[in-house]
């Protein structure tokens, strides 16, 4: 069982590395490529490496229900809204800052849940949304960190499309296998990024550019980085329980503020670094009475086998 937890663990850590170095070759491109067209090569890549796995399985298994299409549509419609607002903030603000703003998934989960699944939560977790919220509040401030109106507008978008995505995932899982919702954002990414940019929508109307050279080999590691983080990911969930790999998750963030240093970020200032950490604890401390409850039931699980 630990090294289930183990594999699980690495598994996660892996594939937040990973979008890392996604978000890192989508910040490199952003300087001679328009946001769209880097997030178009992005879904585009994705849904030719999981072509052939369209050709050889089904969509649907034979113990998934009938129907869930519009909840499949649903779903990629939001997943791909989210990607395309990512991108446009990689391109324009610090990588640090955009990823933080889409690490704040989690928190819009809990109160979507509360809204429209009347979902009873923890205190403790209703105390860590708040805090992560004032954490979204610090970064969010114009005057500390020199953001666009537009910039947390589309922040907040990606992590709240992602945070619709993920609760449709929930339901989705009942009606399609895993990768078939993979697949179908992607489609939906490569379709928005393609309908922004062809039908001048404001501020996603940049001309397109023919990559050039070298430019080729990061919009193909753009694919591939993306392609593999999302497999390790479900792999992640799949040999270890939620609540154990979800908070490594939040290692993303560290990897992204290093990597956009790299690239020439600033280092995030006072506040900003203050509203990360916090968006980090609040992420954790929503996803800890999931942890315990894991390690008390695999805890009794194990003391069950011994016994047997």
């Amino acid at each position: 069982m630990k090294q289930q937890f183990t594999r699980g663990i690495l598994a996660m850590l892996l594939s937040s590395f990973l979008f890392a170095l996604m978000n890192a070759e989508a910040k490199i491109l952003s300087t001679d490529m328009p946001s769209m067209e880097i997030a178009f090569f992005r879904a585009f890549l994705m849904v030719l490496i999981l072509l052939p796995i369209l050709i050889r399985k089904p969509f649907k298994m034979p113990y998934h229900k009938k129907g869930g299409w519009w909840i499949l549509i649903s779903r990629a419609m939001c997943g791909g809204l989210s990607f395309v607002a990512l991108f446009y903030n990689i391109a324009s603000i610090s990588l640090g800052t955009a990823s933080a703003f889409a690490q704040s998934m989690p928190l819009y989960v809990v109160v979507l849940s509360i809204i429209f699944l009347k979902e009873r939560v923890r205190l403790s977790v209703i105390i860590s949304t708040i805090v992560g919220f004032v954490g979204i509040l610090l970064i969010c401030n114009p005057s500390l960190n020199n953001l666009g109106i537009e910039n947390i507008i589309f922040g907040i978008a990606s992590a709240l499309f992602m945070a619709i995505a993920f609760l449709n995932l929930r339901a989705l899982k009942d009606y399609f296998s895993s990768w078939v919702a993979v697949f179908s954002t992607g489609v939906a990414m490569s379709l928005i990024s393609l309908v922004a940019s062809w039908c001048d929508v404001p501020f996603f109307d940049a001309p397109w550019v023919v990559p050039q050279g070298m430019q080729w080999l990061h919009v193909v590691l753009l694919g591939v980085f993306g392609t593999l983080a999302q497999q390790y990911l479900t792999k992640a969930y799949m040999i270890a329980p939620a609540g154990i790999v979800a908070p490594i998750d939040y290692t993303r963030l560290v990897f992204s503020v290093f990597l956009g240093v790299l690239l020439g970020d600033s280092l995030p200032n006072a506040p900003t670094s203050v509203g990360i950490m916090l968006i980090i604890l609040s992420g954790i401390g929503v996803g800890l009475p999931v942890l315990l409850a894991d390690i008390r039931r695999h805890k009794q699980m194990s003391h069950n086998n011994t016994k047997d």
